[in-house]
């Protein structure tokens, strides 16, 4: 197997689906969301400061969607889909995805952002295997605002792959070809995972500590858009 996985906020999208999403919500639903949205933007300056508590980033999203019923969230996700996700993006964005494929990779998508919200974004791109973040779904067919396991982050996103590769009883020795498009220095564990493996490591529209990592450490810079 050829495997490339790709992030996706800031490395397919130009934008942080997950941060839109609150937003959407606050703009299409009748409950006061104001410290939904502060608290959304809050992690991101965490995030980008590099004080971030994933604990409480991925606690926040579990238990927002808890507080709507889950079939209101599916129509809601739609539209979000549909409005918000769509016109953002990019043709450069696509073209890589299917290039890897064309050129006889799987594709998969490894992301911070929570599943409800991620997987529907990786079939735009033709990508069926997300690794993310999982809320749990209550035999009532509800949210219960926890989520399955750990979380998909940081060095927490090497576990997830390994997890994927275990599944399809593959060991990460025996990869053809293994290849990583990253924008996020928070990507740095899987990064040098995917070095020791003798991989692959593409900085994408990296940001400044990512780049300043792939000019000093030899790793391909690709700019596929502009955020």
């Amino acid at each position: 197997m050829k495997l490339a996985i790709f992030d996706l906020d800031g490395t397919l999208l130009s934008v942080d689906a997950g941060v839109e999403w609150v937003h959407f919500l606050n703009q299409h639903t009748d409950m006061d969301m104001t410290q939904d949205v502060e608290q959304c933007h809050q992690f991101l300056s965490d995030y980008r400061a590099g004080n971030f508590n994933v604990h409480d980033f991925m606690n926040f999203h579990m238990r927002l969607l808890a507080r709507f019923p889950r079939q209101y969230l599916l129509w809601q996700r739609d539209c979000y889909v549909e409005q918000v996700i769509k016109p953002k993006l990019e043709a450069s964005a696509m073209g890589l995805v299917n290039a890897m494929k064309a050129d006889g990779y799987d594709v998969i998508l490894a992301t911070g952002t929570q599943r409800f919200v991620s997987e529907p974004i990786a079939h735009l791109f033709g990508i069926e295997t997300v690794l993310a973040t999982t809320p749990v779904i209550l035999e009532n067919g509800e949210f219960s605002g926890d989520h399955m396991g750990d979380f998909c982050y940081g060095s927490s996103k090497i576990d997830r792959l390994m997890d994927f590769l275990s599944s399809k009883s593959i060991n990460v020795d025996d990869l053809e070809a293994l290849v990583f498009y990253t924008d996020s220095i928070t990507d740095l564990p899987l990064i040098e995972f995917v070095e020791k493996c003798h991989g692959h490591v593409v900085a994408t529209n990296p940001d400044p500590r990512l780049k300043e990592q792939a000019e000093q450490r030899g790793w391909s810079v690709i700019e596929i858009f502009h955020r």
